[in-house]
């Protein structure tokens, strides 16, 4: 439905609201998630509406999410794979991180077959390597242990990621609701 000025102007005010909410829940959501990463409940908030405004595409966003990290920590443990990781750098470029990503993204396209989100396993990718280099980063975060690291990021992104959907899972029944009471 195409609102009027005034009648956006009332889902703007209720979206910042949301986000106004999210932000002061950030005080108490690190500590179930382990680490700071409200960035990604604002990505996956976004993420909700390109899976379809409904829950269960919020689920295969979700699980998208995590089939991303699972790639970046293949890519990672690939690239450390004896002989593969000697190869040098040429001109630049990281052939060691190409060949380990080409491997990866070949498994990673297929599972669209299995119906997996493959936009929000792309995003979660990201995420966990940009989170994983926060964490590595920040002293507090600073283990020996790399699968420490990992369990800490995916703990992190997966908990804000499910805070994320939840929002834009909210965003999607309030607003249905308030545009309903247009139509009467």
């Amino acid at each position: 439905m195409a609102l009027k000025n005034s009648q956006l102007m009332v889902v703007s005010c209720g979206l910042a609201l949301q986000a106004f909410i999210l932000v002061l829940l950030n005080a108490f959501i690190p500590k179930a998630a382990g680490a700071d990463a409200m960035w990604i409940a604002f990505q996956a908030w976004a993420v909700y509406f390109l899976s379809g405004c409904n829950p269960m595409g919020g689920v295969k966003a979700w699980i998208g999410y995590a089939t991303g990290i699972a790639a970046s920590i293949a890519i990672i443990e690939l690239m450390g794979v004896p002989g593969l990781k000697d190869i040098q750098p040429v001109g630049g470029m990281n052939i060691v991180m190409a060949i380990a990503v080409f491997i990866v993204v070949i498994p990673a396209i297929m599972s669209e077959n299995l119906k997996n989100m493959v936009p929000a396993l792309f995003i979660g990718s990201g995420a966990f390597f940009g989170l994983s280099e926060i964490i590595a980063k920040t002293p507090e975060y600073v283990t020996d242990c790399k699968w420490t690291n990992y369990g800490l990021a995916t703990r992190a992104e997966l908990v804000y990621c499910a805070v994320g959907l939840l929002f834009g899972f909210i965003t999607v029944f309030w607003r249905g609701k308030y545009e309903a009471t247009l139509s009467k």
